[in-house]
């Protein structure tokens, strides 16, 4: 009897798995998934420098507007996780 045949995404989530690519993976999407978090608006007050070692560094264009996401930075590291399915940025620093 044969298995009945799998979906390539079934596939790929599966090598993902084995080969351990999800930290990576999801370490690419950060710059994507920040913009959406912020939308529009995030365009304007701030630009993604880099994700290293479970820190994501922000650079802010204003200090109210770094203040502001320095009060939100639980909020935001949170929503971020949710976004990736699991717990990758442990930090955010603003600049």
């Amino acid at each position: 009897m044969h298995d009945s045949p799998k979906h390539i995404a079934d596939i790929l989530n599966d090598l993902i798995k084995e080969q351990r690519w999800e930290h990576s993976i999801a370490s690419n999407k950060i710059p994507l998934l920040w913009n959406e978090l912020l939308g529009d608006k995030g365009k304007d007050i701030c630009l993604f420098q880099r994700f290293d070692e479970g820190k994501l560094f922000i650079h802010v264009h204003s200090a109210p507007w770094r203040n502001e996401l320095s009060l939100r930075k639980l909020e935001l590291i949170n929503k971020l996780n949710q976004k990736i399915g699991f717990p990758l940025v442990k930090e955010i620093i603003f600049r």
